[in-house]
């Protein structure tokens, strides 16, 4: 009988053998490795690396060339230990985690899908390469198909464009414009792409032809203007007597297709034009860009009609070239990153079932951003700028005097010892650095101070022995020793008198003029777009430990993809006050906020504001109507941003200045941004700890409604506040499109259905903004500043028609404490079926609930009147 048994068994073992030596094997040798498989093809070698069970790393090198051997400034995560699996067929190698397929085909074409093989992104060969021809203008390209989708992301722009599909996009660092190249699509998926060189996004091939040329500008048309005795690179002022009509050129052009044409303008002046680009299509604007600082490619979209005939109007005044417009048709229908630098592709693609998924996933792999001291949260007091120790406490304390809420003040440039730049306090000027820094620190504020890392100060350099990129005066920040010294350069003078924070402007950088020259890891041009994560990142290690205890913030002109990590935010750079430029930063914020980069900031009221500071459409900024109103809005929409800061060239920006009307409306929002300050707070404490947004577009949350995907004047303050922003001069009432659910307004609770487009009045001291019923809103008493003491009560505010639960968060504001533990948490949960809310303690041990109560005044939103309770850390049941 065992002999029998053996016999079969020794059978079975044959046939699983046979069995599974018939099996189809796949085309192409490969091998399975720790992390993932490597496929060696006739020419190509693809790795792919499982890092998480969502995020997936590829990379493809010709066979036989070594591939070019950078640091990763980005990515933190390394591969996890996941449980995946390998199957394979004639056709495709399959390799599944729990989230996601990723499907190797023959030829080389990968594809992704979820779990339940609902596709998410496919690549496809066409446009994608490795060349390693020197002279290519592109050395890697890897393309993937479009779909339908909206896709968010790659950085700040300032065309007005919110979703990106088949849109051409030049991804570098400029002045206003900054480049992070990922991507996240409403389909359930990220591609991050992994290359530091200048970067194209959809480049296009065809090329709309200008047959004539009038009028060219010379480059003479451009004088620089000293300002008191000081050059400024910002005061470079047009010359724009009689010439704003040059460099204008027409033709007539006639699409094959129907459908939505996406352009890309060229446009030069060795890096940076003064002037103004614009492209007219029968009139209606495509590309219009006026500010002072521009870059050399623009984007714009517009739909056309198959044969019907089209007047292009192009003009790009003060360039010295006459330009170039190209496009792309409306079955482009490829997503394509290509890159001018490198000999491997390598991206990762980050799966998730919506945008915030996905966002938190991607800071799984390249870092959640740290909270700031609550004092960022608060009103930053800032201009260009305060031209003394005199002026900006005078200015403090006024401001104090007026009982106007505010943290933080702001110190702008030319602080230093004319005839240098770097930071240097200048004494004749700022005799007492750290005296003022006290008298400061005494009303309760903290001063930023601007620092560039563009250093012309002999002396300093000598002193610090810092390394400088040839052809620039920027540091090469790429080189571990000059980052560390340049960060005690800047904190023995900055830190060392108490200054809490820095402005890290001038991160692009833009001033390197020959881009292939060396840093310590390699050509300028080879690493170009990271320079401002760098510096962020010195900033944020050196600062951590020498003052351990202390938060980091600062804020910062440019940034790439992982800065969320070093304790930064970015603004808009200097744009002009315009209300196209206004309605520009909405969309151009909610782009940045899609890269994972959570915190972003705007000057609010615009940089260049009235004809006295290179802004010609508007005369005295203090009485011209129309600019009080476009500083009304933007102030409203400054008080719903991730930071809240005023800021101008040669502008006295102290609210008091336009009159009494815009006075009483800014210290309503002002009011309005502190009572909401544990709301704000306890928001930041999910994207430290969730990887969520604080600022995003309606799609963030809402992704497979198509009606949101291009709004780009709504967006989602934290979880439950919606905001619009007036963008028209003398709006009475705005359009608003509210998605799925009931709506409350913000401002007489009123109800309204989701799934639907409504009017809203939009008074003068109003901006649209509506609650999420199912929501649970902390509202503290008004303050002086964030971390006030007071004894009044904070209003736990129910907006109902659906369970809600909120947790508001607690903690010292200062410390990285929290980091071990040492913070508290509240959660409030809503029954709407039993109309009861139920107060409980949450993680943590830092406040004591029973020597010290809070008290708290709960609301129903439609009730008169609330109940008020001490909470002592035991749980509290209120019945509405």
């Amino acid at each position: 009988m065992k002999s029998i048994k053996k016999f079969y068994v020794i059978n079975l073992i044959i046939l699983i053998l046979l069995w599974t030596g018939c099996q189809p094997k796949f085309k192409h040798n490969f091998e399975k490795t720790e992390q993932g498989v490597t496929i060696i093809q006739d020419s190509i070698t693809i790795h792919i690396d499982v890092v998480n069970e969502s995020i997936i790393h590829v990379k493809k090198s010709k066979n036989g060339v070594e591939p070019i051997s950078l640091p990763d400034y980005v990515t933190v995560l390394k591969p996890q230990n996941v449980n995946w699996e390998i199957t394979e067929n004639t056709s495709a190698l399959i390799i599944s985690t729990k989230a996601i397929k990723v499907i190797v085909n023959a030829n080389g074409e990968i594809e992704y899908q979820t779990k339940e093989s609902k596709n998410l992104v496919s690549e496809t060969n066409t446009n994608t390469y490795i060349k390693l021809n020197e002279k290519a203008e592109n050395k890697v390209s890897q393309a993937f198909v479009a779909a339908d989708e909206a896709l968010y992301g790659l950085g700040q722009f300032q065309s007005g464009i919110m979703n990106w599909k088949h849109v051409p996009i030049r991804l570098q660092q400029y002045n206003q414009e900054i480049a992070v190249p990922f991507l996240v699509s409403t389909k359930g998926y990220g591609i991050y792409w992994h290359n530091y060189s200048l970067t194209d996004f959809n480049k296009p091939v065809n090329e709309i032809e200008f047959a004539s040329t009038e009028n060219m500008a010379t480059q003479k048309r451009n004088t620089d203007v000293k300002v008191e005795g000081e050059k400024e690179d910002v005061a470079a002022h047009i010359n724009k007597a009689k010439s704003d009509k040059k460099n204008i050129r027409t033709t007539t052009f006639t699409p094959a297709k129907t459908g939505e044409y996406t352009f890309l303008a060229l446009s030069d002046n060795d890096g940076r034009m003064r002037g103004e680009i614009k492209v007219t299509i029968n009139g209606d604007d495509v590309i219009n860009y006026s500010t002072i600082w521009m870059p050399r490619r623009y984007s714009g979209k517009k739909h056309l009609e198959a044969g019907k005939s089209y007047e292009v109007v192009f003009q790009n005044t003060g360039a010295k070239i006459p330009g170039k417009l190209f496009y792309n048709e409306p079955d482009f229908n490829k997503t394509v990153f290509s890159s001018t630098q490198g000999n491997t592709i390598d991206y990762y693609i980050v799966e998730g079932e919506n945008p915030e998924e996905i966002i938190a996933q991607y800071q799984n792999l390249t870092g959640k951003a740290p909270l700031f001291p609550k004092s960022a949260y608060g009103f930053w007091q800032c201009r260009e700028r305060y031209h003394n120790q005199e002026e900006l406490l005078e200015n403090a304390h006024q401001m104090r005097d007026r009982n106007i809420p505010f943290d933080n003040i702001v110190q702008d440039w030319f602080y230093w010892p004319k005839g240098t730049k770097g930071p240097e306090w200048d004494r004749a000027k700022y005799p007492d650095p750290k005296g003022m820094v006290d008298e400061v620190s005494s009303l309760n504020l903290k001063l930023m101070v601007s620092v560039w890392p563009e250093v012309k100060n002999k002396a300093l350099e000598e002193k610090y022995n810092i390394k400088k990129i040839k052809s620039s005066n920027y540091i090469d920040v790429y080189d571990k020793g000059v980052s560390e010294r340049f960060y005690r350069m800047l904190s023995d003078s900055m830190f060392h008198n108490g200054v809490s924070s820095i402005w890290l402007d001038g991160t692009e950088p833009e001033g390197v003029k020959d881009a292939t020259q060396m840093t310590a890891v390699g050509r300028f041009n080879q690493v170009q777009n990271p320079y401002s994560l760098e510096v962020t990142r010195t900033m944020y290690e050196g600062r951590r430990e020498e003052f351990p205890n202390q938060r980091v913030f600062n804020l910062t002109r440019s940034a790439y993809a992982g800065q969320q990590r070093y304790g930064a935010t970015s603004w808009s750079g200097d744009v002009e006050a315009s209300w196209e430029q206004l309605e520009e930063q909405v969309a151009a914020g909610l782009n940045f906020t899609m890269t994972g980069i959570p915190y972003w900031s705007h000057d609010i009221g615009g940089f260049f504001r009235d004809s006295k500071s290179i802004n010609p459409q508007y005369d005295n900024q203090y009485t011209n109507p129309e600019f009080i109103e476009l500083l009304t809005r933007w102030f409203q929409f400054g008080a719903f941003s991730p930071v809240f800061r005023i800021h101008g060239y040669k502008s006295e920006t102290e609210i008091w200045r336009y009159g009494q009307e815009f006075e009483n409306m800014a210290r309503k929002f002002i009011d309005i941004r502190y009572q909401l300050m544990p709301y704000i707070y306890s928001e930041a404490w999910k994207v430290t700890t969730q990887g969520k947004l604080l600022m995003a577009p309606l799609a963030y949350q809402f992704p497979n409604d198509k009606n949101t995907w291009g709004i780009k004047d709504q967006f989602m303050f934290g979880e439950s506040i919606l905001v619009g922003v007036v963008t028209e001069y003398q709006q009475k009432t705005k359009e608003m499109y509210l998605p799925e659910g009931t709506w409350y307004n913000f401002w007489n609770n009123e109800k309204t259905e989701g799934n639907n487009a409504i009017s809203v009045s939009t008074p003068f001291d109003e901006m649209p903004i509506f609650i999420k019923a199912g929501s649970i809103l902390p509202i503290g008493p008004k303050v002086q500043y964030a971390n006030e003491k007071t004894k009044e009560s904070t209003s736990i505010v129910i907006y109902p028609g659906k369970d809600a639960e909120y947790t508001l968060y607690l903690d010292d504001g200062e410390s990285y404490n929290y980091e071990q533990g040492t913070y508290s948490e509240i959660i409030f949960s809503y029954s709407e079926e039993n109309k009861t809310l139920t107060v409980k303690k949450g993680d943590g041990e830092y406040y004591d609930f029973e020597g010290a109560p809070l008290e708290f005044t709960f609301q129903m939103v439609g009730e008169k009147s609330g109940d008020r309770q001490f909470f002592l850390g035991k749980e509290l049941t209120i019945q509405f």
